[in-house]
């Protein structure tokens, strides 16, 4: 089969669950945030020089796939599961507890990969506040706006850990 259907030539895309929508419907623009997300996340673990992170952020991309999906659906149980914000919260605290106390700002650019994940971190912030807008709106899954929450700090937690031991250039 083809990329190139031609079905949405007239500004039509579908759901996951097969529904024709505007492509500037919110719900599209949602989960086109985190698609934006999942490459920015892709860029940053090409420049990660930590395994850890690397794997780390290899993970999230897995997941950020069955978030779109729960997105691009409407009326249907959500694929995120509570069991995934968990897995994000001890990743949180395993790594916090490596690295010294945070007692000031940070300031993304040192390195490219930490820098990156900065992006990826304020792109998460981005859907967030979109999928908060259409959770107003329409259907959106509790847990998955709870799971875009953990996102945006797991990803600032491991622009920390990307840094740790490295020089300021």
């Amino acid at each position: 089969m083809s990329v190139t259907t031609k079905t949405g030539d007239h500004g039509q895309t579908s759901l996951f669950t097969g529904e024709r929508i505007a492509k500037d419907d919110l719900r599209v623009e949602v989960y086109g945030i985190v698609d934006t997300l999942g490459s920015t996340l892709g860029m940053a673990r090409a420049f990660a020089t930590s395994r850890r992170v690397k794997d780390d952020i290899l993970a999230v991309q897995k997941q950020l796939g069955v978030l779109m999906a729960d997105f691009a659906s409407r009326n249907k149980p959500p694929r995120i599961t509570d069991e995934m914000i968990a897995g994000i919260e001890a990743e949180i605290a395993s790594i916090e507890e490596s690295l010294p106390a945070l007692k000031e700002f940070i300031i993304p650019g040192d390195q490219k990969s930490s820098a990156m994940l900065d992006l990826a971190r304020t792109t998460a912030r981005t859907a967030e506040r979109h999928a908060w807008t259409l959770a107003r709106r329409g259907s959106v899954a509790e847990v998955d706006l709870r799971y875009l929450n953990r996102l945006s700090d797991y990803i600032f937690v491991l622009m920390r850990l990307e840094d740790a031991d490295k020089p300021n250039l």
